[in-house]
């Protein structure tokens, strides 16, 4: 099924404040021991529907600190600033889309490279949530409507590139010229940026993961060695600690801001509520009958124990999200968000259209992102 993954805006947190909510203190159950543990920076919060971009930015950060050692703040604002000039250009486009893909955000960065948060809007380094883009969107938004983009005419490059950047605050000719070329910079294990997103034999490549439709669509067998195998390369890259990237969809009814997990039970028993795509970028899980072991150590086990994990049963996810760090609203306090098994391998009921009662059933995890070789 292919859409376009929104994260959860500005405007939309302000009308489902109740239920936007995220991660809060680990509880003692075995649902929490954890295998290993994928070196990330840290935790950003997102003011609009962009979580794919922040998802890449993420996967790229983690990278970086895992081959020089030191944290690096990649800039979504100026992958942004690009999204929304390619949208704009030469088109009669009322309205800026938000929402994107891996592929969209893999195109973006080839294409421009990046910059440091600081070096595109200096008033945003080391700051937690980009105010700044919501503002922005906003303004270009009423711009597109009756200001001057509102004709296909007033849309030239160099009329689009203004706008931006007054909207913004940013000067992005200066910032291309200083921007980290994809053909150059070094993310390890002797490749380049380009290679992980494009080369032969380097690239990290998304995965499908095996679908069900239908509420009464049956898990055959086949199914369940095909998703099998998906789940072993996803394990094997996280023991390796790379950061594996997943989309999947919300309900925000699903979540327990009690251990900060998303849980298919409370779904049952709640119903249908807020609902999206989504992209988060994984760190650790947990397993049960992993063979004599049952349930695995706690953090980054030995190696030995890895391996016995990558035959046990995944028992949730755990993901470095893009909806801050203390979040008393989605009961975060570290920035991490879980999703136990149910919730994500299940066949649950999901609004699509205008209309909130047109519903369909399909499997809530759509597909991973893995590094070549896995």
């Amino acid at each position: 099924m292919a859409f376009k993954f929104r994260a959860w805006t500005m405007s939309a947190a302000l009308s489902f404040a109740a239920i936007f909510t995220g991660c809060s203190p680990e509880s003692t159950d075995s649902s929490n021991i954890l295998v290993t543990d994928v070196n990330h920076t840290i935790v950003k919060r997102q003011s609009i529907g962009n979580c794919w971009l922040y998802a890449q930015a993420t996967w790229l950060e983690s990278l970086l600190l895992d081959k020089s050692g030191e944290a690096t703040d990649v800039s979504e604002s100026y992958w942004t600033w690009w999204h929304w000039y390619e949208q704009i250009v030469g088109t009669s486009v009322s309205e800026i889309e938000t929402g994107g893909s891996w592929r969209t955000s893999a195109r973006i960065a080839l294409a421009h490279g990046w910059v440091t948060e600081g070096e595109f809007i200096s008033g945003e380094q080391d700051v937690e949530m980009s105010v700044r883009q919501a503002v922005a969107l906003n303004t270009l938004n009423a711009a597109l409507s009756s200001g001057n983009l509102d004709t296909r005419a007033k849309r030239t490059p160099e009329n689009v590139r203004k706008v931006l950047d007054e909207v913004f605050g940013s000067d992005m000719a200066n910032a291309e010229s200083i921007s980290r070329s994809a053909a150059l910079t070094d993310v390890g294990n002797n490749s380049t940026l380009e290679d992980a997103l494009r080369g032969t034999g380097k690239r990290w490549t998304v995965v499908d993961f095996p679908q069900v439709y239908g509420k009464k669509g049956r898990i055959t067998a086949r199914v369940k060695k095909a998703r099998k195998s998906v789940l072993q390369r996803v394990m094997k890259a996280l023991n390796d600690k790379k950061p594996v990237v997943m989309t999947l969809m919300i309900d925000f009814n699903a979540l327990d801001i009690n251990d900060q997990t998303f849980k298919k039970s409370l779904l049952d028993t709640n119903g249908i509520g807020g609902q999206g795509g989504h992209m988060v970028v994984l760190e650790d899980y947990t397993v049960t009958n992993a063979p004599g072991f049952g349930d695995i150590g706690e953090g980054d086990v030995a190696d030995v124990m890895k391996a016995a994990a990558f035959e046990g049963d995944i028992v949730l996810l755990k993901a470095k999200n893009s909806w801050g760090k203390d979040r008393p609203d989605r009961g975060l306090t570290d920035g991490y968000t879980r999703f136990d098994a149910a919730y994500l391998f299940s066949q649950l009921e999901w609004k699509y259209g205008e209309d909130e009662d047109n519903t369909s059933f399909y499997t809530t995890l759509t597909d991973f992102v893995l590094p070549p070789g896995y």
